[in-house]
């Protein structure tokens, strides 16, 4: 039995809208803080005021939810792969909770940061690639998937190419993630007669 699609789209926009309060709370009360030129981690870091309470909420609680979400969305499509790729991007989500050391980036839980943000980004990519060329899905399912994925690449590239910083790349990697949440959640919440494949 497939689950519930707006208890699904639910969970996803519950997931975004901690995120956002979660960072518009935490990075207000960090005076040394800057939404613009600084890593969002740089909230959970060793030594930052509330970096506790951020991680637990900001990583470990927003993890948790996109877990589920990725889950039961890989369910809702009747794929069980996507449900493990998207599943695992939340738990690397959640354990980007390990503090990193904005001074020294060589100590091992700044590497650890590092690792799990990368495999819980690569796991993300990898479901969206699932999605987009999976031809038993709905088309607009695999056109957003697929332009999702090539805007991600391209912020990525931005950075490469000197376009602009890392920490701009790197809030930019956080707003198409959770932008492709939001969107897929909404119309899951706002379309539940809307199958999500083509077998409905």
């Amino acid at each position: 039995m497939k689950p519930n699609r707006a208890i699904v789209g639910y969970i996803g926009l519950v997931a975004v809208g901690v995120l956002l309060a979660a960072f518009a709370v935490f990075g207000a009360a960090n005076k040394d803080f800057s939404f613009f030129n600084d890593f969002i981690s740089k909230l959970g870091a060793v030594g930052e005021p509330n970096a506790l309470w951020w991680n637990l909420a900001g990583f470990v609680l927003v993890g948790v939810l996109l877990f589920v979400f990725g889950m039961l969305y890989g369910l809702l499509v009747s794929d069980r792969l996507l449900a493990v790729l998207l599943s695992l991007f939340g738990i690397g989500f959640a354990l980007t909770a390990i503090p990193m050391d904005m001074d020294v980036s060589d100590t091992a839980v700044s590497k650890a940061h590092i690792v799990v943000i990368c495999f819980g980004l690569a796991f993300w990519l990898f479901g969206l690639s699932r999605l987009g060329y999976n031809p038993h899905l709905d088309k607009r399912v695999r056109k957003r998937a697929n332009f999702t994925a090539i805007v991600l690449v391209l912020s990525m590239l931005g950075f490469v190419l000197g376009w602009w910083s890392m920490p701009i790349t790197h809030q930019l990697v956080f707003g198409i993630v959770f932008g492709w949440t939001a969107i897929t959640s909404l119309e899951l919440i706002g379309s539940p007669n809307s199958p999500v494949d083509k077998k409905g």
